[in-house]
């Protein structure tokens, strides 16, 4: 993991789209997606997540819980192919990840539930993120950057829900050269189908590397820049498998009106 929580814009802009996060919601909307099927009932174990060059691949243990996680993308690794791999403390909690190039990421739980993450290179603390829960959720998560106990926040990201429990905006906030002080950069707007997500199913794990899935598969992500000015447009156009697991989607790229690139996502599983 190359972050050490210093992001381009090039990466700022992709967690931006990856920031649809988590978790489920009682939340009412006003228009809230129809009720996800119920699992498929063929067992499928999810082995790699791929989104054009970019990847996650997943082994586990033999409880069926995550054991490592190979990544590669522009958020987690800098386009560097890096391990993770994970450590289980009581009630089945991660209490650590080691990352192949060096960099551990130690979640901090409150009554169970996940109130910060620290993040260390050669033994020294590099940052954290702290995370506010509602309902259940996560509603906002802000990140630290620093040393020595000089921590100034970088990136905070705050979600809404639908009745499902999928996140319908995700706004971003970027830090500004006044120490303390964030302003917005832009936020995203999404709509799901009614599938089960299989990266669902690993979303402690991913939460911690500031992206994680919702519970359904999101077909459109409408992206808009600090104005509010529409930016681009993501459509996922899926294929599934037998019990309703997607197999693959199509992505087209690109604002209506404007040119359309291409894309391939895909899902392995054994």
């Amino acid at each position: 993991m190359h972050t050490t929580l210093k992001l381009n814009q090039k990466a700022i802009s992709i967690v931006l789209m990856a920031a649809t996060l988590l978790l489920a919601s009682c939340k009412k909307d006003k228009h809230p997606d129809p009720a996800p099927l119920p699992p498929p009932p063929a067992k499928l174990t999810l082995q790699e997540y791929k989104d054009g060059e970019d990847f996650m691949r997943f082994e586990y243990n033999t409880n069926g819980s995550l054991k490592k996680a190979t990544v590669k993308n522009d958020i987690n690794t800098s386009g560097d192919i890096i391990d993770f791999t994970l450590t289980y403390g009581a009630g089945s909690l991660i209490s650590e990840v080691n990352s192949s190039s060096g960099e551990k990421i130690v979640p901090v739980y409150e009554n169970n539930v996940l109130k910060r993450a620290d993040y260390f290179v050669a033994g020294q603390r590099t940052g954290f993120t702290n995370y506010q829960f509602e309902n259940g959720n996560i509603k906002r998560a802000t990140i630290y950057a620093g040393e020595e106990n000089a921590y100034n926040p970088l990136l905070e990201f705050i979600y809404t829900y639908n009745g499902n429990g999928n996140v319908t905006e995700g706004v971003i906030m970027v830090a500004t050269n006044t120490p303390g002080y964030m302003v917005r950069a832009g936020h995203a707007e999404m709509q799901y189908d009614q599938k089960i997500n299989p990266l669902y199913a690993h979303k402690d794990f991913l939460v911690l590397l500031w992206q994680g899935p919702s519970k359904n598969n999101v077909t459109i992500e409408n992206i808009f820049d600090a104005q509010l000015a529409p930016e681009d447009k993501y459509q996922y156009e899926y294929t599934y498998k037998t019990g309703g697991l997607p197999e693959k989607a199509d992505v087209k790229i690109g604002l209506p009106g404007n040119p359309v690139t291409t894309s391939t996502v895909g899902f392995t599983y054994k």
